[in-house]
């Protein structure tokens, strides 16, 4: 445990605020990706899910952890256990949607992302390039919702985690000069802002069509 940053440098201080938040969010983050399995699960369906979202999603947490280890990071070795949830809900997108052969080859690549970030020594390189690769099946969620016009099984509280985790994962990684994750989670608060928007939109088009 003494390893990582936040122990050593633990205090009063904006790295250690940041770091609780992240723990904080990490919590509410992981409710928030049980609430969308339960939708799924609960409707029997997975309609305007992205399951290539959830895949790459879970997959690059997982590396996540690994990496955490690799800059002496708490907050990043807990925040990747989130993937043991992503993948759970991929799983049951495989059981209750119809996903394209295309979909699903993309799904089974991003199993790759363990290996790589194990034997690979270029990790913060790593982790850019996969956290773009999140980013961009993350616009696929964003591009699905907007071509369904409709909400389906999408729960908007890891939206609204999100927004407010990644705000506090953009402090913490300025301030621990982990570079690769604020230009990821720049990127990532634009996108759950554009996918919140849409959602609440759609959603009130639905309620008042009712």
């Amino acid at each position: 445990m003494e390893k990582f940053s936040e122990i050593q440098n633990f205090g009063f201080n904006v790295l250690t605020l940041s770091f609780v938040a992240i723990l904080f969010f990490t919590f509410f983050q992981a409710l928030a990706l049980i609430m969308q399995n339960k939708k799924i699960i609960k409707n029997k369906s997975g309609e305007s899910v992205s399951f290539v979202f959830f895949s790459y999603y879970g997959f690059s947490a997982l590396a996540v952890i690994i990496y955490g280890f690799y800059k002496s990071s708490f907050a990043l070795t807990i925040n990747g256990l989130l993937g043991f949830i992503a993948l759970t809900i991929a799983f049951n997108l495989l059981k209750f949607k119809k996903i394209e052969l295309r979909e699903k080859i993309i799904g089974i690549i991003s199993v790759s992302i363990l290996p790589l970030i194990i034997l690979i020594p270029q990790k913060d390189s790593l982790i850019l390039i996969f956290g773009l690769i999140v980013q961009w099946s993350l616009l696929t969620q964003v591009i699905e919702l907007l071509k369904n016009k409709n909400t389906g099984s999408v729960h908007p509280a890891q939206g609204i985690v999100s927004l407010f985790s990644q705000t506090f994962w953009l402090i913490y990684s300025l301030l621990s000069n982990i570079w690769p994750m604020a230009i990821i989670n720049i990127i990532g608060l634009s996108l759950w802002a554009i996918l919140l928007i849409e959602y609440f939109y759609f959603k009130k088009k639905q309620t008042a069509s009712s």
